[in-house]
């Protein structure tokens, strides 16, 4: 009876540990980063480090299995590779390109984005993806500081902002080709014959493999260097956390391919396990899920703020109507994140943090309640494994700059479960083995580099984000760097007050951002909340004081919006990130307002009409808020 019932208790222990150290959650993670890495130390011990090859094998292996699809159509591995060395061939026959060149491409998503960017790759050169949304003086600069002698562009691209004319007369040295169908047709003519080794050899996992621009929220896109060791390790890493099947899984992204998220956790993560990249050519909520459904796609991706988008849309008979079990990405909000998962039946959520010239991210694969709104879980075993190599560090929110103790120097890591800025550790004598910065921009690249951190001599990363490690094991993101504002001497998340405000249960808002502005006279950021309305909401003050009898409910009284603007869009990146900075720089300020929407203010325990008397008072010092 004794051995039975101890035989019977063993798993509930089992469970009930794994539960609280997440044991399984962490040797998962541990050995796909593990497989990863043995991954691109053999390619390069065989000096097969560019992804050209991993084409190549899956062409070879299984050339009927379907590699990319769009608008319908599918492009086999065995097809691809034969049309990837076509326009490898065409790119140094026509074009003059040679091994090391650096080569713009400006291109919406599409199968000929993918051929261009592994012909380059199959020549030994390097692709620099830009957005194609781009034009006047940030198109001009993202050519130029790439050093590019030859730019690619789609014909749509050109047709819609007129690249050419702008290039070649900011940068006449720049020879700008039209890709267009005749091109194509052209180019699907030309010479099979495999470019040669010589073209690729030598290669190594530290070394560029391409560059991939900043979204440009804060300032003109920035050139951030993507290495193979990211290109092999981040997208093979991802295809194993995932638990893709090779053969099987067809994974659907209509997130812009020029960005990190797109290119590297899609086209490459497909690429690497032989999957199918079943592409968008950019994101609708109208084409979404048709285009899921028609690619029968297995998992979806989404970056920022795409799965608030799908959600707005009208409820259909159709919502469930798919195959995909997974959807993976970054930015998803914890206030949509339960109610994305249950309207369209996707039982796994991905979700993981990182930026493009970061050197590591934090992972969170969500099937539960617990974890929902985290971009990572750590156990205890990845905690001993990351505690020397990550931390989270106070800030000074006055400055933006992260506290350093007057008398030492040095820096100071807050208690678990309160937020700070997170920073990776880099080895002091060879810090570009891990971080690669931004191509030909050493202040840039600097500026994200933070020295006698803990001790003299040693050296960190910057992120520039604020997060919050938990006691159990949750990680938390807060804020960027400048989006975290302080008012009545407390440091208020934007995210949080925003997530707040997008949980009223009457749905008042269907937008929103949120951000702190320096009032005339006051100390800290008043915050602001600029909002969008829902169909059928009325402007009024019966619908702000419903909204603030919530926020007072739902956030401390200090983190309550001061301000609420009225305005009819958030603007946001391709990749559905929010821009704040044309906001933030308007302010409250009438003057600055005027013709964009109303605002209103909280006077009297009460949202009332903001007016120029009103800015008056405050900048004559009148008004104490």
């Amino acid at each position: 009876m004794a051995t039975a019932a101890i035989a019977l208790g063993v798993p509930a222990i089992a469970s009930y540990l794994d539960a609280r150290y997440h044991i399984s959650r962490d040797l998962h993670l541990v050995s796909c980063i593990t497989v990863a890495r043995i991954q691109a130390a053999f390619r390069e011990k065989r000096d097969r480090v560019s992804a050209f090859y991993v084409l190549e094998e899956n062409a070879q292996k299984f050339p009927e299995r379907p590699w990319l699809w769009f608008q319908g159509r599918e492009w086999k591995y065995g097809e691809g590779f034969e049309i990837v060395k076509r326009y490898g061939n065409w790119l140094r026959d026509e074009c003059g390109v040679k091994k090391g060149d650096v080569v713009a491409i400006d291109f919406m998503n599409s199968p000929q984005m993918v051929f261009v960017w592994m012909g380059l790759w199959s020549v030994g050169a390097t692709p620099a993806f830009y957005n194609y949304n781009l034009s006047g003086d940030s198109l001009v600069h993202v050519v130029k500081v790439s050093t590019s002698k030859l730019a690619i562009v789609q014909s749509k691209v050109e047709q819609d902002i007129g690249v050419k004319k702008q290039i070649n007369d900011a940068l006449p040295g720049v020879e700008v080709i039209i890709f267009d169908e005749a091109l194509e047709e052209k180019i699907m003519k030309w010479r099979t014959d495999r470019p040669e080794d010589e073209l690729r050899s030598g290669a190594l996992q530290a070394e560029m493999a391409c560059l991939i621009y900043t979204s440009g929220t804060t300032g003109l896109p920035k050139p951030a260097i993507v290495s193979w060791f990211k290109v092999t390790l981040a997208s093979r890493f991802v295809a194993t956390w995932l638990r893709m099947r090779p053969g099987v899984d067809r994974y659907y992204t209509s997130m812009p391919i020029y960005h990190a998220s797109a290119g590297m956790f899609n086209i490459m993560t497909c690429l690497q396990i032989g999957a199918t990249s079943c592409i968008g050519e950019k994101f609708s909520t109208k084409t979404f899920w048709s285009d899921v459904r028609e690619s029968n796609s297995t998992m979806i991706q989404y970056v920022g703020e795409t799965c608030r988008y799908l959600l707005s849309a009208p409820p259909s008979p159709d919502d469930k109507n798919h195959k995909v079990t997974t959807a993976f990405g970054n930015g998803l909000r914890g206030d949509v994140w339960k109610e994305f998962r249950e309207r369209f039946g996707i039982r796994t959520i991905g979700e993981f943090y990182g930026a493009t010239e970061s050197v590591a991210g934090t992972w969170n694969l969500n099937t539960g309640d617990f974890g929902v709104g985290s971009v990572g879980i750590q156990g205890s075993l990845v905690k001993a494994i990351t505690r020397a190599n990550t931390a989270i560090v106070d800030i000074d929110y006055e400055t933006e700059e992260i506290w350093r103790d007057p008398v030492t120097g040095f820096c100071k890591k807050v208690p678990t479960g309160e937020r700070g800025e997170v920073i990776f550790k880099l080895d002091e004598k060879n810090i570009g083995a891990t971080y690669k910065g931004y191509y030909r921009n050493e202040k840039a690249s600097n500026s994200k580099l933070l020295r006698d951190v803990f001790k003299k001599g040693d050296a960190w990363f910057r992120s520039g984000d604020v997060l919050t490690f938990t006691q159990d094991g949750r990680i938390l993101f807060n804020d960027r760097i400048g989006d975290t504002y302080r008012w009545k001497s407390e440091n208020v998340s934007t995210m949080e007050v925003s997530n707040a405000i997008n949980s009223h249960p009457n749905k008042l808002v269907e937008d929103s951002v949120v951000f702190g502005v320096p009032l005339p006279n006051h100390d800290g950021n008043a915050g602001v909340a600029a909002v969008v309305l829902s169909p059928n909401v009325h402007e009024d003050e019966a619908t702000f004081n419903d909204l603030l009898k919530f926020l007072q409910k739902t956030l401390p009284k200090y983190a309550t919006p001061m301000f609420i603007r009225i305005i009819a869009e958030v603007e946001r990146t391709g990749n559905n990130k929010i821009v704040k900075g044309g906001l933030r720089k308007q302010g409250v300020d009438p003057e600055k307002t005027k013709g964009t929407g109303s605002v209103w203010w909280l006077k009297d325990g009460k949202y009332q009409k903001f007016t120029d008397s009103d800015w008056s008072g405050i900048t004559a010092g009148r008004v104490k808020l």
